[in-house]
């Protein structure tokens, strides 16, 4: 009886392992989105507003949730500051404090965290095409992340389902 009930419990953790890896796609892509959101957002305020840095970011904190806000509003306050610090260091300090747990892979992270050094001592027009390189190159991530979606759901569910099945025989 306790080794049926073990059984069964290997083969639910083995597919809920598979399950939680697919989920993790989808909170990338969601994360990937809205960090595509806030690029957008932080474009818009320093084109049409004219903005400073440090007044673009409060404006795009605005129309941000969550953590995404957070870290706009944080590195919008360490420039207000004014420390001395690159702004590439501000930009990466608060992105690895805010942005660092997103379910991005390493490749991304340093994406993001390097979009700082672009950003800081450039005039308008390069800020403004250093953004717009940053959103293309997210926009060609995501959509590869959607065309490979699917199938890689499927399969690390299906890779849990039978990693459990298989762990329960070798188990029996």
């Amino acid at each position: 009886m306790l080794k049926a009930a073990g059984l069964i419990l290997i083969i639910i953790a083995g597919t809920g392992i598979g399950f939680s890896k697919s989920l993790e796609l989808t909170y990338r892509e969601r994360a990937l989105g809205t960090i595509l959101r806030m690029v957008i957002c932080l474009k818009g305020e320093i084109r049409y507003g004219n903005a400073s840095l440090h007044d673009a970011f409060c404006g795009a904190a605005r129309k941000l949730p969550g953590v995404y806000g957070e870290f706009l509003r944080d590195t919008a306050c360490e420039l207000q500051k004014n420390t001395g610090r690159p702004f590439d260091e501000i930009f990466r300090m608060c992105a690895k404090r805010h942005l660092g747990d997103l379910s991005l892979t390493k490749e991304e992270q340093e994406k993001l965290f390097s979009l700082g050094e672009h950003l800081g001592y450039l005039d308008l027009d390069m800020q403004m095409r250093q953004l717009e390189i940053y959103e293309r190159d997210l926009e060609q991530d995501i959509d590869r992340l959607r065309l490979d979606m699917p199938g890689r759901k499927k399969a690390y569910q299906s890779l849990g389902i039978l990693g459990g099945v298989l762990l329960a025989i070798l188990v029996w």
